[in-house]
């Protein structure tokens, strides 16, 4: 079937390429068979959605026709036009158009491109004019609707529809003035380098045929993961010969959140009815299990093309289901289990640590500083480095030393309160000329004749939150005083803007105080200090491991696609965590869950460790969520299920695990004189009438074991009891199996 894709030369062609299928080998190859077959290179052009693709692509095509002359592989469009097609990201290729072609639509080619600082000044400044407080409509936010309607292609005109709230007009007159605010900077945002080219194409037909001409064979690599924008941009460009190649795995869209737009391949044989479709479903990475088990996941959504992913690589380990006590405990076994591969020959550097939100990373870089284990994290910042829990840490600092001037100029201004970078001068100066710290400068400001009184007033009123808290800090232990505290700075509404970051902003502060949780049982000042010490030596080891080569990578699963691992362990498969609490709701949501959750597992090569927690403390709160739906989709001949306690429900769910367990309890069966029968399908159930009387039983019942003596039900949950023994141990039992006797 790679064949096949490769040797396709004319017309429309979609092309399903399974995870691990070898896609990108398959359209480097077809390009050079293009060349081969006597296109012209500069008739070709193939975009991608990354530079690193783009320059893979042309290192390919360059190594495949044995390109030689000194060009540069790496660069986008320096290179020899006669040798090579070109190649490169969406936003570089509509540059390159722009900066010859964008003065046809009353532009001018020496724009400045801005990026999201840049914007989010800009944007500022806009809401600024508009006398819009930040409390209303923050920058950030105002700018993820943009960028929402510009995925769509929709001018601020065509963005008026969507004005049916006041918040909303105030949304599409900020896109009004924020666009006339770029063009009298000649600036574009990446979003107009698209959506330009595509006004370009609409407006002029000539200069749309001039490409059209020069560029006869289009090729697209993730299709999944173009939104409307880049669908008509591909569209106006292949109108004319209708060689566009489209490479991509709906199964594999999951960047909605960025507008990609998953109908666009889906539909791709409605726009293209003579379309050739050709499904790559052999897989060069993982083992049968690993994919049995991954077609199993994304088979439950509807409406996706059909296909089944093999490979030569037949056998290989279960894999593994491994349900845990909690968080902690998560963290524990992940470790333990990547130092028992790394012992049997699989580099730390081959085995990465997936979960669905960033919140999670903690307790992994913990537990790895805990066991000394290098460890990297890709695409974010280590947990304890991460802005905002360097903000709440700022604070708390403050709270036991208020001379801490480092950490009391971080949060002078944080959240925002109108104190700028001149009346911090002044305070310094104020400070250095009269030998104070800056804490008794901020103590003294009323003697301070340039800081104008609303200023004053402001500088006032922080000093004050600082020492009511600082008594606090007396009466309350850690977690307290920061809910107390972040309640009164009003954190979480500056945090939570709107936004998917100012979301995992605020979703890191609750993590911070899970952390704080641990210390609840110790005196007030106590607790405070503890917690402080740990932060601070947790950092500090942080800093040791990360110059080493072999290290764990921890990531989101969103930013695995394209990877691949010897080892893939998924944390936290538990409702609401994964799949998203956000997209329980949701079909179209739970469907990119699932495709999620289908792209992390197809990244094992050999080894796939799937773990769920019975309860979870995370974001502030302990939550005692189902096991994810997910888990109920594998096939059991392809697992194996562990459990660290062997009367969870989770054991039943196979019969292996079933019957591992019953082998475990055998012994107590015999001591009671009990016989338990071994039929998978049937009953089980004691002979004795006051044994296991499961309807009487209730919170608070006495109860006795044969083997553990005493005891009292503490918890039900379904069809488990937890029991507190009068020995001190505390159990867990499957009712319909256990050999309680009810007292």
């Amino acid at each position: 079937m790679q064949r096949k894709a490769v040797l396709h030369e004319k017309g429309p062609a979609l092309i399903l390429a399974g995870a691990g299928s070898g896609k990108t080998r398959a359209l480097t190859h077809r390009i050079a068979y293009l060349i081969e077959q006597g296109v012209p290179p500069w008739q070709i052009l193939a975009v991608t959605f990354t530079n690193k693709a783009a320059k893979e692509m042309k290192n390919r095509i360059v190594n495949l026709l044995h390109i030689t002359g000194g060009e540069d592989p790496g660069s986008l469009f320096t290179l020899n036009p006669g040798k090579l097609p070109v190649m490169g990201t969406f936003h570089s290729v509509c540059v390159r158009m722009l900066r010859r072609d964008i003065e046809h639509i009353g532009g001018n080619r020496s724009f400045v491109i801005y990026d999201a600082d840049d914007q989010e000044k800009l944007m500022k400044q806009v809401l600024k004019e508009m006398t819009i407080d930040e409390k209303e409509l923050k920058p950030r936010a105002a700018l993820s609707y943009i960028g929402r309607f510009k995925a769509e292609a929709m001018s601020p005109k065509e963005a008026e529809g969507q004005a049916t709230t006041a918040h909303m007009h105030h949304v599409i007159d900020a896109y009004k003035r924020y666009q006339s605010a770029l063009k009298q900077a000649n600036a574009l945002d990446f979003d107009d380098l698209i959506l330009k080219t595509v006004h370009l194409f609409h407006e002029c037909p000539v200069v749309l045929d001039r490409y059209q001409e020069t560029w006869r064979f289009l090729h697209v690599d993730e299709y999944q993961d173009t939104n409307h924008a880049q669908y008509l941009l591909m569209s106006l460009l292949a109108k004319k010969y209708r060689n566009l190649y489209v490479i991509g795995d709906p199964d594999q869209s999951i960047y909605s959140f960025r507008g990609a737009d998953i109908r666009n391949i889906l539909e791709f044989e409605k726009e293209y009815p003579d379309a050739v479709r050709i499904k790559l479903e052999q897989n060069y990475r993982s083992t049968q299990p690993i994919l049995t088990a991954a077609d199993a996941v994304i088979a439950a959504n509807p409406s996706r093309p059909e296909k089944q992913m093999w490979t030569e690589r037949k056998k290989g380990p279960q894999i593994i289901v491994n349900e845990v006590e909690n968080e902690r405990k998560e963290a524990e076994e992940v470790l333990v289990s990547a130092q028992k591969l790394r012992g049997e020959g699989v580099r730390l550097n081959d085995q990465v640590v997936l979960y669905r939100t960033n919140a999670q990373s903690r307790l992994f870089e913990e537990a790895c500083m805990r066991s000394g284990i290098p460890y990297r994290i890709i695409g974010g910042v280590k947990f304890y480095a991460r802005r905002e829990v360097k903000d709440l840490l700022a604070y708390l600092y403050v709270i036991l030393n208020p001379q801490d001037t480092l950490s009391l100029l971080r949060i002078i201004n944080v959240p925002s309160r109108k104190i700028g970078q001149t009346t911090i001068s002044r305070l310094q100066a104020y400070a250095s000329a009269n030998g104070l710290t800056l804490w008794e400068t901020l103590q003294a400001v009323e003697d301070i004749a340039d800081i104008n009184a609303p200023t004053k007033d402001r500088l006032v009123q922080f000093v004050q939150k600082i020492q009511h808290h600082r008594e606090r800090a007396e009466e309350e232990v850690v977690s307290i005083l920061s809910e107390h505290l972040l309640a009164s700075i009003g954190m979480e509404k500056w945090l939570r803007d709107e936004t998917e970051e100012g979301e995992t902003r605020w979703q890191n502060v609750q993590e911070l105080l899970s952390v704080m949780h641990k210390y609840d049982k110790l005196d007030p000042q106590l607790s405070l200090t503890s917690f402080l010490e740990e932060v601070a030596l947790v950092s500090e080891v942080d800093k040791l491991h990360e110059v080493e080569d072999d290290a764990l990578t921890l990531m989101t699963l969103h930013l695995c696609k394209g990877l691949e691992f010897e080892a893939v362990h998924i944390a936290g498969c538990e409702e609401g965590i994964f799949p998203h609490s956000n997209s329980l709701f949701d079909r179209q949501q739970l469907e990119e869950e699932r495709r999620i959750m289908y792209v992390g597992m197809t990244r094992a090569k050999t080894h796939l460790h799937i773990l769920c927690a019975r309860s979870r403390m995370l974001w502030g709160n302990t939550q005692s969520n189902a096991p994810s739906r997910f888990l109920d989709d594998l096939p059991e001949e392809v697992l194996e299920r562990r459990s660290d306690d062997v009367l969870s429900a989770f054991a039943w769910a196979s019969k292996s695990g079933l019957q591992k367990a019953i082998h475990e309890i055998e012994p107590f069966r015999q001591q009671s004189g009990e016989r338990m029968d071994m039929e998978f399908n049937q009953d089980i159930r004691f002979g004795d009438d006051d044994t296991n009387q499961d309807e009487n039983l209730r919170i608070g019942s006495r109860i006795e074991h044969p083997v553990f003596g005493e005891g009292t039900v503490t918890a039900l949950r379904g069809d488990i009891a937890e029991v507190q023994f009068d020995t001190g141990g505390r159990k867990n039992f499957a009712l319909s199996i256990a050999p309680l006797k009810l007292l």
